[in-house]
């Protein structure tokens, strides 16, 4: 398990490291040296350091890049839930865990926002213009004083957070950093200055407008300008509940809204009911919207009338409109709003897929009680397997490419066409590529892993969208999606493991490739054809935990147990299940000693272990070596022998058999450690007697299924009559 988990560090290390080279933020140099430093000594441990080094190098991986990395996404989470005093403790701890990174300027702004929380806006107002008295750094300053602005508009001090505003940035600054620039549009409107919050808008369009990933941006400011001008219908246009959504508003938000733009318009009567409303729709996030609405239904004044434009304005009103219409009714929708469900949730099982492996270990066998897929589990009825084969993972490579797949291009899938579509493309087109590959995979009992084909349908979709005409987004920013997708592809094809390649490349890849790009070309995101996929989905969502109870009830050793066949090696017939494949010469695979002319089980080198048959002739006396050193006596060179007796939970199975002949137990050793263990038994006597050895690298591989290895030694017996 250490050795797997030194070479994920390494490659999550590294990853880190590329990341900070790119930014080349010069604030962070020292942490980037300390990552490499890091990353060096991750790679000596991968190269062959010992056990000590491993353990240092993942340790330190684990606190200055995984923990740090935690940290920042709760932190992010913190904030959204507006825990600002948990966010700066969170803060805090992820900069004691990155030195160097320049983190001190960041969190004199999060000490800043724990006064607000705890002391209300004039404390935190004091404290950042004392933050100001204290430095002369230009991009600092500009920074406080944003700060500082922000704090007035979030204490609804609107004439104060303008006048500190324009007193210290030109006008259009604030385009530059899209929260302060709601906020202001906010306070123009509060403040009866239209003419300013138009000048801010155009240069909010003008330097956000061409940027795919500002269009909600763009879009709130937008109808926070038309709600303050009194422009009704296109604020009643644009907070349908599909739209709201879109816009990432609450129900609460769009009834404040709403409100707003009927009180500008002079409908009063209307506007306290709307307004009114905010209180029963609020939300345990809408705390400052229903404090807003509870100012303006108090500063309601009983004959307002509708705000006076100048012509110029009401044209530029009515372009506005026009835009925020335009982009609101673009299908497909630019963006559903919402948490992402199923990414997360794939990342997850991934993830946890391979580490419960790890924890529980078992080898091929234990692959098999994980829920992967072999052709003749699923031929036998086990048709959960195309589905929970999908989260089984070895291989450690493999795994971060399946994650990094779907971290990559599930966001995309899921946000443009929903979470049932994304489901499909990942879950319904990586079953759909096991299947393929169990149809024609030429070994019953080849263990196939779908982990990679799930995140080739995942990837192929997301390179579909951007392919597809009615995806609204400029050329440049499909190529620079494109690109990494489509490396990302072929490195996915190479990481399958050689024993599958021949089946899972070209047939898994394509099914799954194949089914992704249908479910994306030919159902658009709305229509009768969506909904019957989002009808698939939901048969699909009830289906993964069908499927893995199934699994969970099956017991995977038992079937190989009573699926065995006759097999002979010579003149000794034995009973072995299709896992266990003939070896007519000797190979070299680089393990503790070659592959030796028997029989060898192909779901124990699938975990990375070797279990073999052999069978040889009868010791002269017990000092003779054992089968593997009598079978290649230049091996006497390399390793020492020892009896021993063989695993407890072996031995008690080969007892329940019956058979009460004589064991004979080996334990090979290289250099001191235990690398391999054989266990003969003598069949037959005089002349025509046999041994038949189990034979087993490393010695713990017999514990991974000790009922099946058993049973094939005690059922070895001499052909003929």
């Amino acid at each position: 398990m250490l050795p797997e988990l030194v070479l994920l560090m390494a490659i999550v290390v590294g990853v880190s490291f590329v990341g900070l080279t790119r930014k080349r933020d010069p604030g962070q140099r020292g942490y980037l040296m300390v990552v490499g430093g890091v990353l060096l000594l991750c790679l000596g441990a991968v190269l062959g350091g010992d056990r000590f080094v491993s353990v240092v190098a993942v340790s330190l991986g684990l606190l200055v890049v995984v923990m740090p990395w935690a940290l920042d996404l709760m932190v992010r989470a913190a904030f959204a839930r507006e825990r600002l005093a948990l966010a700066v403790r969170l803060a805090s701890w992820r900069a004691m865990l990155m030195p160097g990174a320049g983190l001190a300027r960041q969190q004199a702004i999060l000490q800043g926002l724990a006064v607000l929380e705890r002391r209300g806006v004039d404390e935190a107002v004091s404290y950042f213009r004392a933050r100001v008295h204290e430095t002369e750094d230009e991009s600092e300053l500009r920074l406080l004083h944003e700060q500082i602005v922000s704090m007035l508009l979030y204490g609804q001090r609107w004439n104060e957070g303008i006048a500190h505003y324009e007193a210290r940035f030109p006008l259009g600054y604030a385009a530059q950093r899209p929260p302060l620039a709601l906020g202001l549009l906010r306070a123009y409107g509060e403040a009866g200055r239209l003419d300013s919050a138009a000048s801010l808008l155009r240069a909010v369009e003008e330097l956000l407008g061409s940027n795919p990933r500002a269009t909600g941006v763009v879009s709130q400011a937008r109808l926070t300008f038309l709600a303050y001008v009194g422009a009704t219908e296109p604020v009643d246009a644009a907070l349908t509940k599909d739209r709201r959504r879109r816009l990432g508003l609450s129900p609460a938000s769009g009834a404040l809204f709403r409100g707003i733009a009927l009180w500008r318009a002079g409908r009063v009567d209307d506007a306290q009911a709307e307004l009114s409303r905010v209180e029963g729709l609020a939300g345990s996030r809408d705390e400052r919207v229903l404090i807003a609405s509870r100012r303006a239904i108090e500063g309601l004044p009983p004959d307002a009338e509708a705000v006076p434009l100048a012509p110029e304005l009401r044209r530029y009103v009515e372009r506005v409109a026009t835009r925020l219409e335009t982009v609101l009714a673009a299908a497909p929708v630019v963006r559903r709003t919402g948490p992402l469900r199923v990414t997360p949730l794939l990342l997850l099982l991934l993830v946890s897929g391979y580490l419960v492996g790890l924890v529980l270990g078992g080898g091929g066998p234990g692959l098999l009680r994980l829920g992967a897929a072999t052709p003749e589990l699923v031929r036998a009825g086990s048709w959960g397997r195309l589905v929970t084969g999908l989260w089984v993972q070895s291989d450690p490579i493999g795994l971060l490419l399946s994650v990094y797949g779907v971290w990559l291009a599930g966001p995309l899938v899921e946000r443009l066409y929903g979470r049932g579509r994304m489901l499909l493309v990942s879950v319904g087109a990586g079953a759909i590529g096991v299947a393929g590959a169990v149809m024609l995979a030429p070994a019953p009992a080849m263990v196939l892993g779908g982990a990679s084909l799930m995140a080739t349908g995942t990837v192929m979709a997301a390179l579909w969208v951007l392919l597809l005409p009615r995806t609204e987004l400029p050329g440049r920013t499909r190529r620079i999606l494109a690109l990494p997708l489509v490396l990302l592809l072929f490195a996915i094809a190479i990481s399958i493991p050689r024993g599958q390649g021949p089946v899972l490349a070209p047939v898994g890849l394509v099914l799954a490739a194949g089914a992704s790009i249908l479910l994306i070309g030919l159902v658009p995101p709305r229509g009768v054809a969506a909904t019957i996929a989002r009808g698939l989905a939901g048969v699909l969502a009830l289906a993964v935990p069908a499927a893995a109870i199934q699994v969970a009830l099956e017991d995977p050793r038992s079937f190989l147990l009573e699926h065995r066949a006759e097999v002979s090696v010579g003149d000794v017939v034995l009973l072995v299940p299709s896992s266990f494949e003939p070896v007519l010469e000797v190979q070299d695979d680089g393990g503790p000693w070659p592959r030796l002319v028997g029989l060898d089980d192909t779901l124990a080198r699938r975990g990375g272990h070797r279990v073999q048959l052999v069978v040889t002739t009868v010791a002269a006396s017990s000092d003779e070596p054992c089968a593997v050193l009598r079978m290649h006596p230049e091996l006497l060179h390399e390793l020492d022998e020892a009896a021993a007796e063989p695993p407890a939970a072996w031995l008690d199975a080969y007892r329940r058999t019956g058979e009460a002949g004589e064991l004979r137990t080996t334990i090979l050793r290289r250099n001191g450690y235990d690398v391999g263990m054989v266990i003969e038994r003598v069949i037959g006597s005089g002349s025509g007697a046999r041994s038949v050895a189990l034979v087993a690298a490393p010695p713990r591989a017999l514990e991974d299924a000790p009922r099946l290895y058993s049973a094939v030694l005690a059922d070895a017996r001499l052909a003929g009559p």
